[in-house]
């Protein structure tokens, strides 16, 4: 679903909320709160809402609120339903206006983290006066007021919308016993990424996409303002991060962009579908996880020189068909490149993917 920002308006949070810690019971561990009880507990966590488990004893914060994290990454703003516990370096969202419902308040989860992906980190604290500080467009009425509801209303069919497939049997993989490995700079164009530091970016006139080591949102992490002297990436080109929690992350990218630091780029080197593109990046993000270690052997020496993938090859009945010039690989293996998608288009909502 499109949304038209033209009309929309910066609007300051502290105009709309007061930012304060959420209680916790002190010194308690995640650990020794977690005990099987009832009540969740938000942590300083990008994942599962924010929940690192569930205690058995009293709530010490009212639901209906917005928290995040001020100790980690930009994308920690979570939506909490019910009554919950809080805790250390876990802040919580207390509107002074108006009583926001679920729907707008969710909405206004996207927004604060699609603009906070990839600012904050470990070193570069996100604080409650930076996020009080933070302007986001919003929708507003003709009147110049934030238009409640659009932003409930557009949540709401969200929620109802179902998604429909019409694939109704998955092809079976094929015997992976006469799959062969190809190095990836022999499928390749490979190289680094721009290597550009989040700090360094802006977004008064955003231009292009902001792709750093991140396992959601296609590694997507902002929209920034076009970098002078720096060249941004084509759309269908992929990228890899080399290194920290989210090693081996690998997407196609569908629109022009920058990369953050420690991010590698795959540029086909002949038209491959994004099926294809699809299912080699999940056979990528499946070797690192096998033959690689973030903060250890991270990908950086290796993507380019010996990193290699098993894929299906071009058969003729029982007999491989080779390639005299061998253009894929030393040996003269040809990937089939046509099953790889035929395969990715036949699971449940490969129906879906769009290929422009």
């Amino acid at each position: 679903m499109k949304i038209n920002v033209n009309n929309w308006k910066l609007i300051q949070l502290k105009e709309l909320f007061i930012i304060r810690p959420t209680k916790s019971y002190k010194n308690m561990s995640k650990e020794e709160l977690d005990d099987g009880g009832q009540t969740p507990f938000v942590v300083n966590s990008a994942v599962n809402n924010g929940i690192g488990g569930y205690s058995s004893l009293d709530p010490t914060e009212d639901g209906g609120i917005i928290t995040f994290s001020d100790t980690t990454n930009g994308d920690t703003f979570f939506y909490q339903r019910n009554n919950f516990i809080g805790f250390s370096h876990v802040q919580g969202m207390y509107p002074t206006t108006r009583e926001w419902n679920e729907h707008e308040l969710i909405f206004l989860v996207s927004l604060l983290n699609f603009h906070n992906r990839g600012r904050y980190n470990y070193g570069r604290k996100m604080t409650r006066e930076n996020i009080l500080n933070t302007s986001l467009l919003m929708p507003v009425t003709v009147n110049g007021e934030i238009d409640f509801n659009y932003m409930s209303n557009f949540i709401k069919r969200l929620r109802y919308k179902e998604i429909i497939t019409k694939n109704k049997k998955q092809e079976n993989i094929n015997s992976v016993e006469n799959w062969k490995e190809f190095y990836l700079h022999k499928l390749f164009k490979i190289s680094m990424g721009n290597g550009i530091d989040a700090i360094a970016t802006t977004n008064d006139n955003p231009k292009y996409n902001y792709v750093s080591r991140d396992s959601s949102g296609n590694g997507v992490v902002g929209f920034v303002d076009e970098v002078e002297g720096q060249k941004p990436f084509p759309a269908g080109a992929m990228s890899l991060a080399l290194g920290g929690s989210f090693l081996g992350s690998c997407f196609i990218q569908k629109e022009p962009f920058y990369t953050a630091q420690n991010v590698g780029i795959l540029q086909e080197k002949e038209p491959l579908s994004i099926h294809t593109k699809l299912f080699i990046s999940t056979l990528i993000r499946n070797e690192c996880k096998i033959k690689y270690q973030a903060f250890g052997r991270e990908l950086n020496s290796h993507f380019r020189k010996d990193f290699t993938i098993k894929l299906p090859v071009l058969m003729n009945d029982n007999d491989y068909v080779f390639d005299k010039n061998k253009k894929y690989s030393n040996e003269g293996y040809i990937p089939d490149w046509k099953y790889m998608e035929n395969y990715m288009k036949s699971l449940p909502y490969g129906d879906r993917i769009d290929e422009d």
